[in-house]
């Protein structure tokens, strides 16, 4: 598919670019060829005028500026040639041809062909004897210079094709790499999320099966199915929320509520709602806060971050671990570091744990579907940040967060803390 959308595209490419030298060359030789007989036409009306006034009696040497291919007849009434100028580049029959087809034309100017050799001639009344002027220009040295032209214009347009054909294979083979790569994320995506969906509507089912299979049963005899059902329900709804949340991201519809508030409040708001999961596996929670930083961004959005870095650490790491949050400062930048004393991540799963539905090991993350990281790092990067990880297998893993500090927060703050106090 992308083969062949490759090439209709490099087709499409290259027609642009011939159709454009087409019009090119077509356009410069009518374009000359206009301006050639516009400007031969202005020097036989200055010939004639200086003829008929006695000014001028014969061609001027080859190298002026009219050359050698400009000649002049006169004519009397009857058509006999009653004077010819010195220079003229055909014999004698054809000289008498290209007058008697001259003087049978209507027009006083205009090209003529005789024997092969194109002409513009213009005639006008002799003012001092009986009898008509004409005047002729050859064509052939401008026919051979258009001709030239063309040729060159050709030459350069096909050499210029052959460049646009290797230039367009090499610029759409970079230009379907993001384009195959976003195809590819897709059907990435939709896999895993069936798969994701698959799980919870399988158990769902099979515990409906079970309820229905017993229809006199009571309510409360088949409590553990009815919980089984809600239990996986509610991991559906979260999933769901999840992938509805990436794909308003992807779509750019995801709005911030961003307000200034104090990233050392929100962090110890969430520490405290998960001090009683810790402490059930064991897992000491620690705070640092070098600076208190306030900062202009969406509060809730912050919060759901540090929940999902907080909720990672806790389920890997063991009973007796550590987990530390701190927070510094330094000029414009809000640093937040996450750090555990884990099993840690080996370097292989390190780039890959922010993509989506990624999980290190799918075996032990019952009840997880890999969005997590996904959506802090899309939160994190929607607020002008960096999230990145560093981790050593066996001794931990540290997330470090870093925040931009708008100029606008702290004013803002105290604004509105001094509104309150009003």
């Amino acid at each position: 598919m992308f083969h062949k959308l490759q090439i209709k595209l490099v087709c499409i490419n290259l027609g642009i670019i011939a159709a454009l030298f087409f019009l090119l060359t077509i356009g410069a030789y009518f374009f000359l060829q206009n301006d050639m007989v516009r400007h031969t036409k202005e020097m036989s009306d200055r010939m004639a005028t200086d003829i008929n006034s006695g000014h001028f009696r014969n061609i001027p040497p080859p190298d002026d500026i009219h050359g050698p291919n400009v000649f002049f007849i006169k004519v009397d009434p009857a058509g006999t040639i009653i004077f010819s100028s010195a220079m003229h580049p055909t014999d004698q029959n054809n000289l008498d041809l290209l007058v008697q087809e001259t003087l049978r034309t209507s027009k006083w100017d205009g090209p003529l062909n005789i024997a092969g050799t194109q002409y513009f001639y213009t005639k006008t009344p002799l003012l001092n004897e009986a009898g008509t002027l004409l005047i002729f220009h050859d064509f052939e040295r401008e026919k051979a210079l258009l001709h030239t032209l063309v040729v060159s214009l050709t030459v350069i347009g096909f050499i210029c094709l052959i460049l646009s054909l290797l230039g367009s294979l090499l610029i759409g083979n970079k230009a379907m790499i993001p384009i195959r790569t976003a195809w590819q994320q897709q059907r990435d995506f939709l896999a895993d999320a069936s798969h994701e969906l698959r799980t919870p509507l399988a158990v769902i089912q099979t515990n409906l099966e079970i309820v229905l299979s017993n229809p006199t049963e009571l309510i409360a005899t088949q409590n553990k199915w009815l919980n089984n059902i809600k239990e996986e329900s509610e991991q559906m709804a979260k999933l769901i929320n999840s992938l509805l949340f990436l794909a308003r991201a992807d779509a750019k519809q995801q709005t911030l509520d961003k307000l200034p508030f104090s990233l050392a409040a929100t962090i110890t708001d969430t520490i405290e709602a998960f001090n009683p999961i810790a402490a059930a596996k064991q897992v000491q929670l620690k705070m640092s806060i070098v600076q208190p930083a306030i900062i202009y961004g969406d509060n809730a959005k912050i919060r759901q971050v540090l929940e999902i870095l907080l909720d990672n650490a806790i389920r890997h790491t063991p009973a007796g671990g550590n987990i530390a949050i701190n927070l510094s400062q330094l000029k414009k930048k809000v640093t937040i570091t996450v750090t555990d004393t884990g099993e840690g991540i080996k370097p292989e799963h390190l780039e890959k744990i922010f993509n989506r539905f990624y999980q290190v090991d799918s075996s032990r993350s019952t009840g997880k579907s890999g969005l997590g990281l996904a959506i802090a790092k899309c939160i994190i990067e929607n607020h002008g940040g960096t999230i990145q990880a560093t981790s050593t297998p066996g001794v931990g893993t540290a997330f470090i967060i870093q925040l931009p500090q708008d100029n606008l927060a702290v004013p803002l703050l105290m604004r509105t803390d001094t509104t309150a106090q009003s």
